[in-house]
């Protein structure tokens, strides 16, 4: 057998795909980055959780197409709901933010076998579609900061708009082609 043989044998992606190696290390960090954010938002950890995290984190870059993805999601937010007092913190921005781009970038290594190269059509799909989900993100979190303290009144007719927009939004790209540029 030749070393380049070899050399290929051993790769755990194609040849050149620096890009799909960042997903996965994505995949990989941001669970623990997110746990960490938590920390520093409470003023406080466990220790066991960020653990827990990393160990998830691993499960779902060798295996992104599997529902360990999920166990992050809600480890993260259980792990929030306890120990963070103050639900509109800027480091909630930051959690989402985390969590927001694990999933796109667990869903991004899920829809390609390891072994494909990423194209530079999929890289801006991808980030594309993260951006907009961060841009989102950040105007919730803006409107949930301006409201907290008012009264509770004005807040029914916010999620009534909220889930409005979110449905229109979501029948919007549903009709939308997947190769249109920016989806």
């Amino acid at each position: 057998m030749s070393a380049t043989r070899t050399a290929a044998t051993w790769r755990p992606l194609g040849r050149g795909d620096a890009a799909g190696l960042v997903v996965r290390a994505l995949v990989l960090t941001l669970p623990a980055l997110a746990v960490a954010a938590t920390w520093a938002a409470a003023g406080r950890g466990r220790p066991f959780v960020v653990l827990f995290a990393v160990g998830l984190g691993a499960l779902c870059a060798r295996h992104p197409d599997r529902h360990a993805g999920l166990v992050v999601v809600a480890t993260v937010g259980i792990d929030w709901w306890v120990t963070v007092d103050d639900p509109v913190t800027p480091w909630s921005l930051v959690v989402a933010a985390l969590l927001g781009v694990f999933h796109a970038a667990s869903a991004a290594s899920g829809v390609a076998p390891p072994k494909a190269t990423w194209t530079r059509a999929m890289g801006r799909r991808w980030l594309g579609r993260t951006g907009v989900l961060l841009a989102a993100t950040a105007g919730t979190w803006a409107v949930v900061a301006a409201l907290d303290g008012r009264a509770g009144r004005g807040r029914v007719v916010v999620l009534v708009a909220a889930l409005a927009i979110i449905t229109a939004a979501a029948l919007w790209a549903h009709g939308r082609p997947v190769d249109e540029p920016g989806i």
